[in-house]
C-alpha cells in the first residue's frame, strides 16, 4: 500500500508540473511543446486509471486543485486565442476595406 501511495503521490507531482509548464508556455503564446505536455499528461492520467488508485483525501485534494489548474489554463488559452483571433479579423476587415476603396 505504501509503494502504490508513493506511486501516486510522484504521478500526481509530475501532474501539477505539467500543469504549470503548460500554464507558462500559454502565458508565453509558445504553443509548439504544449502538445507533447499533453500527451504526457494524458499518459500519466491513463495509468492512474488503470492501475484504479484508491485516492487518499490528500490525494482527491491535489487532483482537485490539478482539474481547477486545468480549467484556468483552458480559460485563459481560449482568452489569448479570442483576442488573437478578432484581432485577425479585425486586420481582415481593414484589408477589404482598403481593397474595396481602390
Amino acid at each position: 500500500m505504501k509503494m502504490q501511495s508513493e506511486s501516486i503521490n510522484s504521478q500526481l507531482t509530475r501532474l501539477e508540473e505539467i500543469s504549470n509548464k503548460i500554464s507558462f508556455l500559454i502565458s508565453r503564446n509558445d504553443y509548439e511543446k504544449i502538445n507533447h505536455l499533453d500527451k504526457m499528461r494524458k499518459k500519466i492520467i491513463t495509468d492512474i486509471q488503470e492501475k484504479s488508485y484508491i485516492l487518499s483525501q490528500d490525494n482527491k485534494e491535489t487532483v482537485l486543485k490539478l482539474v481547477s489548474k486545468n480549467q484556468e489554463i483552458i480559460a485563459n488559452f481560449k482568452k489569448k486565442e479570442s483576442i488573437s483571433l478578432n484581432s485577425i479579423l479585425h486586420s481582415k476587415k481593414c484589408s477589404e476595406a482598403y481593397l474595396a476603396s481602390i
